[in-house]
């Protein structure tokens, strides 16, 4: 019988890790590749290594297949050595475009275009035939934000408005972004009341991760929220920059999906023709490559400059990599794997937090780091709502928790918030009390018993 393993591409390369030959798999499928994170590129030399080197070890008849909507076929299929292209039409209907020019190439620094966004919104509500309204926006603060205004534009059009209510006079307007409890996020897939148009305003996570039914109307921002890796901090910083076109031409799709729609593109013409890229551009030409660099240390890739990139990053980044892993002793003066970096591969951290968590076990301390390292590991857990009512008692929430904590060290905050909703016998309300993101201390949690459970067999 044939078995499936669905996983993320992270697990398969810890798979890899421990299988290098993948002798458990007759087929791997690669799904939405055009994504282009640092673990797909990375899967994506492995590959290629795997069938040019023709291991003995290696099933015979394994077959790798990429699963793309956007990305460049030709270019991969080379990468591949020519592999075939098949072509699986959609059933996708017609999407009218239209740019509206109200951000050009001069405001491409300029993130003050909410309120134009809420004014198409508006206009798409009061003159469109009927169907729900996608709007792309760029992160949590933008999409309350403009809630707000679609609630303040409501009341300026005379229209019967409850500020406790979602729904003005027929429009039904549903926020959506990672940080979001679970609950609140099935709300954007229920079919809106008879007579009621849905509108989501939502993060690029609705292009690519979700189809929501009954779209209609694609309002595209034209930008978003990018990791890249600054250099002189030594960090990677998120950043929001103008979409690709290739994301673009995504975001319109989700107007065609279940009838004939229309994207309202809120930039102009030129805009797209000398801001955006064609494609998304790879995270392994943006961000810190030093997880990357010693995972192909611990497959014995000695000469990581030379591996197989589809995307070659740029040498410095690299060079950068193998300085940050030397003095965290992960690897030696000759750039081989040390016994420490192979224990570090294992963790689900940057390898610098890997290598504190490390030696606090060797000390016998790690319980006072462990619930640091998994809060830094998740999102942001303050919540900070637009509201300025709400405002004022979220940061006296927070005040309160830094105040328990010794004053301002961040460190200790965060582990204070760690301490006290797990100990709180009711983590869910404590969160709401205090204003702190439940999904993201939910997912600490989770990461520090991983973590434990990790140290305690390295201590065996």
């Amino acid at each position: 019988e044939t078995a499936i393993k669905y996983m993320t591409d992270g697990c398969l390369l810890k798979h890899i890790l421990g299988d290098l030959n993948l002798t458990k798999f007759s087929v791997i499928i690669l799904d939405e590749a055009h994504e282009r994170t640092l673990t797909t590129d990375i899967l994506f030399g492995l590959l290629k290594k795997l069938f040019q080197e023709k291991s003995p070890n290696r099933k015979e008849h394994l077959k790798v297949v990429v699963m793309s909507a956007t990305m460049e076929l030709a270019k991969l299929s080379a990468f591949f050595g020519n592999c075939p292209i098949f072509d699986i039409p959609g059933r996708l209907y017609p999407v009218r475009e239209k740019f509206c020019n109200l951000i050009g190439p001069r405001d491409r620094e300029n993130t003050a275009y909410i309120q134009a966004i809420v004014k198409v919104t508006m206009d798409i509500h009061l003159n469109e035939m009927a169907g729900d309204i996608l709007v792309f926006l760029t992160g949590q603060f933008e999409i309350e934000k403009s809630c707000e205004l679609l609630f303040q534009m409501a009341e300026s059009v005379d229209y019967d408005y409850d500020v406790q209510d979602t729904t003005l006079d027929g429009l039904l307007i549903l926020p959506c972004y990672g940080s979001m409890t679970t609950d609140q996020q099935r709300r954007i897939f229920l079919p809106p009341p008879p007579g009621i148009r849905k509108c989501v305003i939502s993060t690029n996570i609705s292009a690519t991760s979700l189809t929501i039914d009954g779209i209609r109307y694609v309002v595209d921002g034209g930008f978003v929220k990018q990791l890249n890796h600054n250099p002189r901090l030594g960090l990677d910083i998120l950043e929001v920059v103008p979409i690709s076109k290739s994301e673009a031409l995504q975001r319109s799709g989700r107007a065609g999906r279940t009838s004939s729609g229309k994207c309202f593109r809120i930039y102009s013409k030129d805009f797209w023709n000398q801001c955006m890229p064609d494609h998304v551009i790879p995270e392994i030409k943006r961000t810190s490559l030093t997880s990357v660099v010693l995972t192909l240390k611990c497959l014995a890739i000695h000469d990581v400059i030379r591996f197989p990139y589809l995307d070659p990053p740029n040498e410095r980044l690299i060079l950068e990599a193998l300085k940050q892993l030397y003095q965290c002793d992960a690897i030696d003066r000759s750039g081989h794997v040390t016994r420490l970096g192979l224990s570090m591969v294992e963790f689900p951290l940057p390898p610098h937090l890997t290598c504190a968590v490390i030696k606090a076990a060797s000390l016998d301390c790690e319980d006072l780091l462990l619930p640091i390292a998994a809060m830094l590991s998740v999102e942001n857990v303050f919540i900070r709502p637009v509201d300025p009512e709400y405002q004022k008692e979220a940061e006296q929430r927070h005040r309160e928790l830094a105040a328990k904590a010794g004053g301002f060290n961040d460190f200790a905050t965060l582990a204070v918030i760690f301490e006290q909703c797990k100990s709180s016998g009711a983590p869910a309300s404590w969160c709401q009390k205090h204003w702190i993101h439940w999904r993201c201390l939910f997912s600490a949690f989770r990461v520090e018993a991983q973590l434990r459970e990790l140290i305690r067999k390295l201590k065996q």
